[in-house]
């Protein structure tokens, strides 16, 4: 049954499987990272300037290779992008964990990152192009759902990690997952239909976004104050001469690092401003809580990785159950009430926030924001990637994860911004000036939400050639890939 070539149907079990191994990856060395950056800042003896840059360089590298990746999968093959994708991150993930100093852990963390990328695209545009529409939302909350238990797993899992040695096991935790993830896409044998297109990838304009993230992650940390003049002029000429240079590219390459005219789809568009704004304001405190728990209230590992995993364990129960929200009542309800939820989590934050504030109240707050995280984030994917032709189903995914990422980014660089003020301790005003700018967010993602379509709209002509979705995958109404979506035209 899992075994699969042209004509036959892989099993969903296994595409499932396969799709949330690989998923898995990415959000929990990021979370068990978050633990373990005051150790590593003492370990190399760094600034929390220069800590950031292990976050940020992550991301930027994540937010630059999204896109690309989900391109190659396009062009080249969904199922062997992913392969490559797993192989690379095992070998680099290894390397990771024995670097010898700051600088090489960067480098190594942003490798990992750029093969990363190569997997969770094309593991969406797997489910996208075998799943029926009626089983689409589903399926990506029950994929959903397993990433935000490794984010959940992540915080508790790398606690536990530093408390029996070092920070440098975290990065081994991922030798028995990509084995794992490995073992269940040869089990799968997923298909790559279709002709192998010519190998065609912008790397100038990636070049040139890579530089433009990085100048407005400087242009960030300068803001804080107490920075060089030199460092504020250099990230703002960086982004005034970056930005030129990725537009040029973007509006003269035949192969652009995104596929932009997915935005002229006001659904995809509202769909990906909500991912990017929404998950601004996940990162943000999950990067943030724990130098609030650790600098300002001085407790331990315990307790920081037990506040992230409240706020992560909702979204791995409500996730699966806002995918059949999402099925039956449409996208755009669970999106909004979701949005909804993260903005009372926010303001609930910013009112409690004090040096003294109890435990039970952080808690509390963290797991109303991952009830919201949960309720609307798979509906929003799920709308996403159905709003886009299953031809562009790589580039569609890549292009949302790469706005996920890019509210990361920001997240990361708001919060170097606000606690990079000089002072040995950051105060709690300035965690209070931090959530006061996410309310603000929230906000924004709520109105973003309200655009997003209910179900996706049916095009009149004839279906797509299917790609079997296995014989444990009831076909939907139109066939094993679902009802195909209609699509401006350029």
């Amino acid at each position: 049954m899992g075994r699969g070539g042209e004509g036959q149907r892989p099993s969903y079990v296994l595409l499932l499987t396969t799709v949330c191994l690989g998923g898995v990856l990415a959000p929990l060395n990021s979370t068990m990272l978050a633990v373990a950056l005051p150790e590593i800042r003492s370990a190399f003896s760094v600034s929390l300037a220069e800590i950031g840059w292990l976050v940020s360089a992550y991301l930027i590298a994540m937010a630059v290779a999204q896109p690309l990746g989900g391109r190659l999968g396009d062009q080249l093959g969904r199922a062997r992008v992913f392969r490559a994708g797993l192989v690379a991150f095992l070998a680099l993930s290894l390397a990771t964990a024995l670097a010898p100093s700051f600088t090489v852990l960067v480098l190594f963390r942003t490798g990992q990152a750029l093969v990363g990328a190569m997997v969770i695209p094309n593991g969406m545009a797997m489910l996208r192009e075998s799943v029926p529409v009626n089983k689409l939302g589903m399926s990506m909350g029950l994929a959903g759902s397993a990433i935000s238990f490794s984010a959940a797993a992540g915080p508790l899992l790398g606690a536990g990690l530093l408390l029996a040695g070092s920070w440098r096991l975290l990065f081994l935790v991922n030798v028995p997952l990509v084995g794992l993830a490995l073992a269940s896409l040869a089990l799968l044998s997923y298909p790559d239909t279709g002709a192998r297109k010519k190998f065609a990838l912008d790397w100038v304009g990636a070049m040139a976004f890579a530089a433009l993230l990085v100048s407005v992650t400087v242009l960030l940390n300068s803001l804080s104050g107490g920075q060089s003049s030199y460092l504020l002029g250099a990230g703002s000429i960086g982004l005034l001469a970056f930005s030129g240079l990725f537009l040029h590219r973007q509006l003269s390459s035949s192969t652009p690092i995104a596929e932009w005219k997915l935005f002229r789809n006001r659904s995809y568009a509202a769909a990906t401003t909500y991912i990017m704004l929404n998950n601004l304001v996940m990162y943000t405190t999950l990067l943030s809580i724990p130098f609030f728990v650790k600098e300002v209230q001085n407790k331990g590992d315990v307790a920081t990785g037990t506040l992230l995993a409240a706020m992560s364990l909702l979204m791995v129960f409500v996730a699966p159950l806002s995918g059949r929200i999402s099925d039956r009542l449409g996208r755009r309800l669970p999106a909004v009430a979701g949005s909804l939820v993260v903005l009372a989590a926010v303001l609930l934050i910013l009112v409690g926030l004090d040096r003294n504030v109890s435990y039970g109240y952080l808690a509390a707050s963290l797991a109303v924001l991952g009830l919201g995280v949960g309720l609307g984030f798979g509906a929003a994917s799920t709308a996403a990637i159905e709003a886009a032709p299953r031809e562009l189903a790589g580039a569609a995914a890549g292009t949302s994860s790469m706005m996920r990422y890019l509210g990361s980014i920001i997240g990361v660089g708001i919060l170097g911004a606000v606690l990079s003020s000089g002072e040995a301790v950051p105060g709690v005003g300035l965690f209070r000036l931090m959530f006061a700018i996410l309310a603000v967010t929230a906000a924004l993602a709520t109105v973003a939400a309200a655009f997003i379509h209910r179900f996706p709209p049916e095009s009149h002509g004839p279906p797509p050639k299917p790609v079997s979705a296995g014989p444990d995958l009831p076909a939907g109404r139109h066939g094993a890939t679902g009802v195909p979506v209609s699509y401006p035209k350029p």
